[in-house]
């Protein structure tokens, strides 16, 4: 049987979460054969175009616009060729996801080594890669924010995602809410000869420290904070309006205004004071 009950399954550690090298990376060669191969058709059609303004006549048959306003889109057509690159990949890639998402939809579980929900895992996740990278590489704000967006990841407004992994699917983050720079939310982990698949869903106006871990199944309820260096366990809830730190987590405190945590420091301040004292009247 593929499917393992997870109620049943015990886990003793939380292992690297990620992916094996399959023969499907191969789709990254794929992409980068389709963004080539748009981007040079289209500047030989804008090529063809200038020839002909220049000397009546085009070096192809291809379509001819021949308007004297493409001379003003020479300077930037070597800026135009890399987003024309990098959207060319997003697009067939978001495609290609959904035809991997039609022959086996993301589904929670555990799933055995080999199963088929484990090939798709990889499949999607390789085929999401690349296309992620590009977009947090050319200097568009907010692009990755996009291509989640746009590979089914619901991601509400004014979020704010860091350069950090997020999985590109079952995972769900709300409005207001900002990740910080090297965290890794995770809805699937392998471990030992499994896949562990569980939804990740963060809430409303929560903040993801910087070098934490999100784990499978977690949710973090609207207002929930966790904290620097630390990660998540499987299936765990960290409640709204508290700060939340631990390896893993199992610690948490209210939030606090800036003058509540003054006034917390000059107390803290005063008692040690008053314990040197004492010290040294001893």
């Amino acid at each position: 049987m593929e499917q393992k009950d997870s109620t049943e399954f015990k886990i003793d550690y939380i292992s690297t979460s990620g992916v094996f090298k399959t023969p499907f990376t191969l789709i990254i060669l794929l992409q980068l054969f389709f963004g080539f191969s748009i981007a040079l058709l289209i500047n030989i059609w804008f090529y063809n175009d200038l020839y002909f303004l220049i000397t009546g006549k085009g070096f192809l048959s291809f379509i001819l616009i021949g308007q004297w306003w493409e001379w003003f889109l020479l300077p930037l057509n070597l800026y135009g060729n890399i987003f024309l690159f990098a959207f060319s990949i997003i697009l067939i890639s978001a495609g290609i996801n959904k035809v991997l998402n039609r022959l086996c939809p993301p589904k929670e579980g555990v799933f055995n080594k080999g199963s088929k929900e484990w090939k798709y895992t990889h499949r999607r996740f390789w085929n999401a890669y690349f296309p992620i990278w590009l977009a947090r590489a050319i200097p568009i704000p907010w692009s990755d924010i996009f291509v989640y967006r746009l590979f089914g990841v619901p991601i509400g407004k004014n979020v704010v995602a860091y350069e950090g992994y997020i999985d590109p699917e079952l995972v769900e983050i709300g409005d207001f809410t900002m990740t910080s720079l090297n965290i890794c939310i995770f809805s699937h982990l392998i471990y030992q000869e499994y896949i562990i698949i569980k939804k990740v869903k963060i809430g409303k106006a929560c903040v993801v420290g910087p070098q934490t871990i999100i784990s499978p199944g977690t949710h973090m309820r609207d207002g929930s904070i966790l904290g620097a260096n630390s990660y998540t366990w499987i299936d765990q809830v960290l409640e709204g309006d508290l700060i939340h730190v631990g390896t893993p987590v199992s610690i948490n405190f209210p939030i606090q205004s800036v003058e509540e945590s003054l006034e917390k420091a000059e107390r803290v301040k005063g008692d040690v004071s008053e314990n040197i004292e004492g010290d040294d009247k001893v």
